[in-house]
């Protein structure tokens, strides 16, 4: 057997008949220290493995995973690869290149951790469904304030395969969107940073990746973008919601990817609403619009549905007021709207046939206390019969 280490490359030859890594390790720990991300092994020219042998693998496995960079093995031929899947450690972990190019591509993707800007402010967009339209949403909240936007390719690997394992086909497409959608960033004037994260779940991976970057709030589309594009399936997208600890949008209905945004949006004055009415301002700026609040004054059917309702007029009233004021910087007009109804949510998605809104933005809290469950009815029923593109905006608090 002939070791050699190359660059980023431990190159064997000939044939693997025991366990190695003892005579590998002091190589492949010297190629870690130029290389933290990971290490290729290149077995185009072994000749032949054992059972016995293939524990090499496993141990160079378990030695690169403990050290958070990745391993991976290119140019084992098949029959090999057959032998090596005796092992237990080997089976299921070991991740496959067909070459070394391939494998190289793949491992200059990752990062050891995320890395930000200095901006005050870091917005993810995870390059999923119509992800231009969540772009253009993140462009806009970053109106006014110190923002940098952080795009993340979340490469989905079937559980069949290893995590670690190159998918040369879907990296590249992945790096091209990446660089689409960089471009447009860049060309809004804002800082711009990509990233690509290898994931079993969308959900679960987007929450783990904002973590470790230290992001403030994600925007993420749940429509279906072109054929081959990724997406989330919006039963994803609602366990995302629950398990971030971080302020999520949810994007859907765009009708355009092209930043043209709405004239006439609506928020109802429920659940985060003043929240929500920052982002439908920011969403509407400069487009000399009309964001309309609704107050709704739920009265039941036992009494007439102009029964007075002191605390929630008075309540109606304060609410106009304070969105006069959250409205005043962006420079957007407010329509103040009170609306009686026997069902707060059947008697808000009646208004959309009233009145032509083209943007709803419900806000709802994290905490489940006073009118959480309309916000979160209503911001479910939208999405549900979509009337208008919707934003379902949960607050990080």
């Amino acid at each position: 057997m002939i070791i050699e280490a190359r660059e980023d490359t431990i190159i064997l030859r000939g044939e693997i008949r025991s366990n190695l890594w003892a005579a590998i390790q002091a190589a492949a720990a010297l190629l870690l220290k130029n290389h933290p991300t990971g290490i290729i092994i290149d077995c185009t020219a072994l000749s032949k493995i054992t059972p016995s042998g293939a524990e090499t693998f496993a141990d160079a496995f378990r030695y690169i995973q403990e050290r958070d960079a990745r391993i991976v093995v290119a140019g084992l031929s098949p029959e090999l690869v057959e032998i090596g899947k005796e092992v237990p450690g080997v089976r299921s972990q070991l991740p496959l290149a067909d070459t070394v190019d391939e494998a190289r591509a793949s491992l200059q993707l990752e990062e050891i951790t995320p890395v930000r800007g200095k901006a005050r402010v870091a917005a993810v967009v995870p390059i999923l469904g119509n992800w231009m339209s969540a772009i253009s949403h993140a462009e806009k909240l970053a109106t006014g304030e110190s923002v940098e936007i952080h795009l993340v390719d979340l490469i989905k690997v079937p559980r069949t395969l290893p995590l670690g394992t190159p998918l040369p086909e879907r990296e590249t497409a992945g790096q091209e969107r990446l660089e689409r959608a960089a471009a447009a960033v860049r060309a809004s004037g804002l800082k711009v940073f990509t990233h690509v994260e290898r994931i079993r779940i969308e959900s679960t991976g987007l929450v783990e990746f904002v973590k470790q970057l230290g992001a403030d709030y994600a925007v993420v589309s749940i429509d279906r973008g072109e054929r081959q594009d990724p997406h989330i399936e919006e039963s994803e997208a609602m366990s995302l919601l629950e398990a971030a600890d971080f302020e999520v949008s949810l994007v859907k209905g765009a009708t355009s990817e092209d930043g043209v945004h709405a004239k006439h949006p609506v928020v109802p004055a429920v659940g985060a609403w003043s929240h929500a009415l920052e982002h439908a301002c920011k969403l509407a700026y400069g487009e000399h619009s009309v964001v309309t609040v609704v107050s709704i004054i739920s009265v039941p059917r036992t009494e007439p549905i102009d029964a007075p309702r002191p605390d929630a007029e008075v309540a109606a009233q304060d609410a106009a007021k304070e969105a006069q004021r959250i409205a005043r910087p962006y420079n957007v007009k407010i329509n103040p709207v009170v609306e009686r109804v026997r069902d707060p949510i059947l008697g808000f998605m009646r208004l959309f046939s009233k009145y032509e809104f083209d943007l709803a933005v419900v806000g709802v809290m994290r905490e489940t206390l006073g009118d959480y469950h309309i916000a979160h009815a209503i911001a479910q029923e939208l999405l549900q019969e979509l009337p208008c593109e919707t934003v379902f905006l949960r607050t990080g608090i």
